[in-house]
Parts: C-alpha cells; sequence; structure tokens
C-alpha cells in the first residue's frame, strides 16, 4: 500500500525537476522501515526466549499456576490482538472509502 507521505515527496521532488532525489528518499525511508520493524521483531523473539529461560532456570517459579496459564494462553492472546488490530484498520479503511 503506497504511503501518502512518500507520494507527497515523489510530487515534490518532481516538481523541482529532483525526481530521482525523490525517489531516493522514498526508497531510503523504505529500507530504514523495513529496518525498524526487523529489529522490533529480533527484539520480540530475543526477550521470549530470555524470559523462557529464566522460567526454566527457577522451577518454583515456572511452576505456579499463575506462569501456566500465561505460557498456555499468551500466543492466543497475541493472535488475538493482532487479529483485532487488523480488523479494526480494515473496518476504518472501509468507513472512509465509503463515507
Amino acid at each position: 500500500m503506497p504511503s501518502p507521505s512518500a507520494v507527497v515527496v515523489l510530487v515534490g521532488a518532481a516538481a523541482l525537476g529532483q525526481a530521482w532525489f525523490g525517489l531516493l528518499l522514498v526508497v531510503a525511508y523504505g529500507v530504514g522501515l523495513a529496518l525498524t520493524l526487523t529489529a522490533a521483531g529480533f527484539a520480540v523473539v530475543r526477550l521470549g526466549s530470555g524470559v523462557t529461560r529464566l522460567l526454566d532456570r527457577r522451577p518454583r517459579l515456572a511452576a505456579s499456576p499463575m506462569t501456566a496459564l500465561v505460557r498456555r494462553t499468551a500466543p492466543l492472546m497475541s493472535a488475538f490482538v493482532v487479529v483485532a488490530l487488523g480488523a479494526g484498520l480494515v473496518l476504518k479503511g472501509a468507513a472512509s472509502a465509503l463515507g
């Protein structure tokens, strides 16, 4: 999905006769965004591994019923949050397209 900001940058750069510079800025923005999202995903995976190691080192904490409940429901709850946010974005987009 194209970013409105990228379109503005491209049109502005083209109006100034520097379309190549606008394209370079948009590509740099895209690469930066991809690296940021990748780093955030990597950090979440590392955090999950760290929590698992911590729970494995502390058997008393890992054996508590609350920890077991969190371990079972965390993947389901995070999936629910992602689906709910996605559905919200779809509904917001549909509402703006229709209205």
